[in-house]
């Protein structure tokens, strides 16, 4: 906000600068610079004016930014920053005491591309700007739009009325792409008031983060006015061009609308009823207005992300805006909430914003838990919450296996750095975080301290500490929690949790004799780490799930004894005790076997006794005990699966099926693999028969379809003859017929799961049927990519000999892949199908002579003996010594040699698989064989009806292309979060 200038009077001294950006050298002396701008000035207000042709397809523009500094400090210079900008023509004037301007005339600029900084000096080496003073910056220049969505960037789309081109121009701000637009102090604490102004052809609109204020027409041309905004950051500075109309609706003086290309207008409906809803409900949440008058949400053809929050002018990418015509309901639901995170950013980083980047967990993680929160209330049918268990906080316990780990508050300072905190950590893992303190200082008590905040903090912006220190004030206003003993300690306890890069294990070990319970903690990782962790509680006398506030603190030390009596709880030797109820801590917990036991008998007795979230938990905590053989007791893992024949719900289920996947995967060539299976196909045929033949009923949650494919998965890969026969009757209406295999993914069971699920055991005459199909098709067709795609899975060694010919042989006339992308696939076939690791090593052992002429051959060869397991060793050091020797008499150089015999890595993917075998497998035998009844043939499960040819309508989708584009993106850095 600008503030008055507040009695001075003297004299102003203007200079005038007309100088290209980068052909100026002034004497400013040279040092090593921040990359962060200095704080020895501010800027109070910017007036931008940008000007555009896009109406005509010109991607070039104008701009005018007249920015009003204050000096905070007597300093040299005035920094600001400036990206891709040309023509520049500087002016700054001093504003003194009685408001009057003049020349001054010894500035000029110089530009530090790596901090992309327009540096403004005197050319003498003299502090020129004396703290108190004022100026005013005018800043001409030109620019050209970009193609993606970076700053102020262009896209277009076929006006189907008229079949004529149109161009729409849109800003993408966040996090540093401001500077591409216009010079400015572009970093969230420098939060100042803007009015823009932009001129735009006749027959195009613009919109911006404020209402119109006023419209001039000139020709062929409008200048359109919009009102001064609230002081914020730059990053959130947004406008768009176009001839998009909008549909609208105002409750409680807060006017919204969906924009969209008149085509489109009438999809917005489902929009825009969820966005006054969920406006008018963060209002009576938190407490706080909406502060602007307006709020647009606008679905653009290209947009950063699946949405980004702009102050006042929301912008989506088209699908995550506008009703689809589709059937999915997860989707739909899914939208909801990115639309509900980004209306719950007005307040979590544009109403209060971050000081720094540092802390974009504050707006990321409240936007994203707030977003689950607010929708659960408004539609609680869907049960949201559930979907933030499987959504968020399950990728959010996994983040540490595939990225980098951080602590949630990080200093960074480059480009780069900022753009990579936007990632699973200031997301997924900070809302889990916030989810944690929302129950553990009780949920009403934790959103009043959030609104004190809120207001204190409006307009300007906050670091975690402020955040922190509110959350204590109002802690210590609460008769029950000022009682406790670590109630002034709240900063410790939260930073305990930004500044930790892993996450915590809770041991938790009963004494039976003393009736006493240690609490152990330690990180998931080897690094000393500690928490102040809240603990609550439920047991078999007290099975209640519902109060979630934390019942203690356990200090941030490796262990913690106390009794029952202190703890406050009622237990006998066979009562089971469960702590993190409904899973509310972000942590894991792992109990002593004898609790196990008693929570094993209590699901086979009532399962329903247990909050279905905590059923869930319990085997996402027991899943890294069983992958890295921490289990001295495995059994207690089979007797607590046991009950699942009679879960209903999804959620540990896809806990469930995780783990299932993993022993199955590890038994393999085991005699205890079919006597798994055969259990697995008892615990799973009642869901599979309530998703698959039953699931007209009706009955089943819209908030976890997506685990309707594990359960598929689960069932067919445990060989349940339903499951085979329903997989099969797709395939056969696609592979023959060309009918979709799904309706509108309504259980979220993937085209490439039922196609391969579909065709795992199939005759000769079966597999050489969809060969002729295959051969008879188009081989650019996206069918035909399907049939090369789907025949991976089979089960049968003669097949996949002639798969891996299809794929590979020299004579072979169907050139399905490239060279590299052969040689990967025959890599990913390996880790992927595990019937098939014995037929490619015969196939390789067959067919080394071609093979080893690719030049990939040695770098996929090296990957696999990653998996040779150490019975095999002396076959594959003989294998690879004829290789050797072969490539050495042809001379050929793969660039990258053979990987030695006794090289650490042969084998070394197959390291946990031995473990596990040798210290699971004979007790899971012997319980396998005391429980479960005797198995029943499979053959004519494994060998239904033959296929039969057909005709019909082709579908959109390749899933060859899906699966290379997926394994590419894998291979490369992750993308961004879909939405912001």
């Amino acid at each position: 906000m600008i503030t008055p200038l507040s009695g001075f009077a003297g004299l102003v001294l203007v200079v005038a600068l007309a100088l290209a950006l980068s052909g100026v050298d002034g004497s400013l002396p040279t040092r090593d610079r921040s990359l962060r701008l200095p704080n020895e000035t501010y800027p109070l207000g910017y007036e931008l004016h940008i000007s555009s042709n896009i109406h005509l397809g010109s991607l070039l523009f104008s701009g005018n930014a007249t920015i009003d500094v204050a000096i905070r400090q007597s300093t040299n210079e005035i920094v600001l920053h400036a990206k891709n900008l040309s023509d520049i023509q500087i002016t700054v004037r001093q504003v003194t005491y009685s408001g009057s301007m003049e020349v001054v005339d010894d500035l000029i600029h110089t530009y530090n591309p790596q901090a992309a900084f327009l540096i403004i000096h005197p050319r003498e080496n003299y502090q020129a700007f004396e703290a108190g003073q004022r100026y005013r910056v005018e800043i001409l220049y030109t620019a050209i739009m970009r193609s993606r969505p970076m700053g102020l960037y262009w896209m277009d789309y076929v006006d189907e009325s008229t079949n004529r081109t149109a161009y729409v121009a849109a800003t993408q701000s966040e996090p540093t792409y401001a500077r591409l637009i216009f010079p400015c102090y572009d970093e969230p604490g420098f939060k100042s008031n803007f009015s823009i102004r932009l001129t735009h052809g006749i027959n195009h609109s613009a919109i911006s983060n404020m209402p119109v204020k006023e419209m001039q027409h000139h020709g062929e041309l409008t200048t359109t006015l919009f009102e001064t905004t609230p002081p914020m950051s730059t990053y959130l500075v947004a406008f768009v061009i176009s001839d998009f109309e909008h549909i609208s609706e105002t409750y409680r003086g807060v006017t919204q609308r969906i924009y969209s290309s008149p085509r489109s207008k009438e999809k917005g409906q489902s929009a825009l009823k969820n966005a006054v809803r969920t406006v008018a409900a963060m209002e009576d949440y938190f407490g706080v207005s909406y502060p602007l008058q307006k709020l647009d949400h606008i679905a653009l053809k290209k947009n950063y992300g699946a949405a980004m929050e702009n102050w006042g002018l929301i912008t989506f990418k088209e699908g995550n805006l506008l009703q689809q015509d589709t059937g999915d309901v997860h989707k739909r639901v899914k939208d909801k909430i990115t639309q509900n995170h980004e209306i719950a950013h007005q307040w979590f980083g544009n109403l209060v914003s971050p000081e720094w980047w540092s802390y974009a967990w504050m707006n990321e993680g409240f936007a994203t838990y707030f977003a689950y929160v607010i929708t659960d209330l408004l539609y609680p049918e869907d049960k949201v919450m559930d979907m933030f268990v499987s959504d968020e906080a399950d990728r959010a316990y996994s983040y540490n296996s595939f990225f980098e780990v951080r602590p949630m508050t990080s200093y960074v300072e480059t480009e780069k750095e900022i753009m990579a905190i936007f990632d699973i950590i200031t997301y997924k893992r900070a809302a889990c975080v916030i989810k944690m303190f929302h129950h553990a200082f009780r949920q009403k008590i934790f959103v009043r301290g959030i609104s004190r905040y809120l207001e204190k903090y409006k307009y300007s912006v906050a670091n975690e500490l402020n955040l922190f220190d509110y959350l204590q004030a109002e802690l210590l206003e609460d008769e029950y929690f000022r009682q406790q003993p670590w109630v002034h300690r709240v900063r410790e306890i939260m930073l305990s949790w930004t500044h930790s890069e892993w996450m915590p294990i809770v041991l938790v070990t009963r004494n039976y004799e003393n009736d006493t319970i240690t609490f152990s903690q330690r990180s998931i990782h080897s690094k000393s780490e500690h928490w102040w962790i809240p603990l609550n509680f439920a047991t078999a006398q007290e099975p209640c799930f519902e109060d979630t506030q934390a019942d203690l603190f356990i200090l941030p030390q490796t262990q913690h004894s106390l009794t029952l009596a202190e703890l406050n709880l009622q237990l006998t030797g066979r009562d089971w005790l469960i702590v993190n109820k409904q899973q509310t801590g972000f942590y894991h917990v792992h109990y002593d076997s004898d609790n196990l036991r008693a929570i094993a008998r209590q699901l086979q007795h009532n399962h329903s006794l247990i909050h279905p979230v905590n059923r869930a938990a319990l085997f996402r905590d027991l899943k890294p005990q069983v992958e890295h053989t921490e289990l001295e007791d495995i059994e207690v893992v089979f007797d607590m699966l046991k009950y699942m024949e009679l879960e209903e719900d999804l959620l540990p289920w896809k806990q469930v099926a995780d783990t299932i996947d993993f022993v199955r995967r590890n038994l393999f060539g085991t005699a205890s693999l079919e006597l798994f299976n055969e259990f697995v196909r008892h615990l799973v045929t009642p869901m599979f028969r309530r998703l698959f033949r039953d699931k007209a009923s009706g009955d089943v949650s819209n908030s976890a379809l997506e685990a309707g494919q594990e359960i598929l998965l689960t069932a067919c890969l445990a060989d349940l003859p339903e499951c085979q026969d329903y997989t099969r009757s797709l395939a056969k209406e696609y592979i023959f017929k060309k009918v979709n295999v799904t309706n509108e993914s309504e259980y979220y069971a993937m085209y490439d799961t039922i196609l391969c699920l579909g065709v795992r055991y199939l005759s000769d005459k079966e597999f050489y049927g969809v060969i002729g199909m295959m051969q008879a098709a188009d081989r650019s067709s996206i069918y035909y990519d399907d049939l090369i795609y789907s025949l991976r899975c089979t089960q049968s060694h003669s097949h996949l000999l002639y798969y891996l010919d299809l794929l590979l042989g020299e004579n072979s006339t169907h050139q399905i892949l490239s060279d590299p992308e052969s040689m990967m696939y025959l890599s990913y076939l390996y880790k992927s199908n595990m019937e098939a690791r014995s037929v490619i090593w015969q196939y390789i052992d067959r067919s080394y002579k071609l093979l080893c002429r690719s030049p990939s051959f040695v770098e996929n060869f090296n990957q696999i003996a990653e998996f040779v397991p150490r019975q095999q060793t002396p076959q594959f050091a003989m294998l690879r010594q004829r290789i050797a020797r072969y490539m050495e008499a042809q001379s050929l150089n793969a660039g990258e040699a053979l990987i030695d015999i006794d090289s650490g890595l042969v084998g070394k993917k197959m390291k946990n698989t031995e473990v596990f075998v040798d210290k699971y497998e004979h007790k899971i035998h012997n319980w396998l064989i005391a429980e479960v009844p005797p198995m029943s043939v499979q053959n004519e499960a494994i060998h239904s009806e033959p296929l039969s040819v057909g005709n019909g309508s082709n579908r959109p989708q390749s899933l060859l292309n899906t699966a290379s584009e997926v394994v590419q993106k894998a291979l490369r850095s992750i993308d961004r979060s879909l939405y912001r």
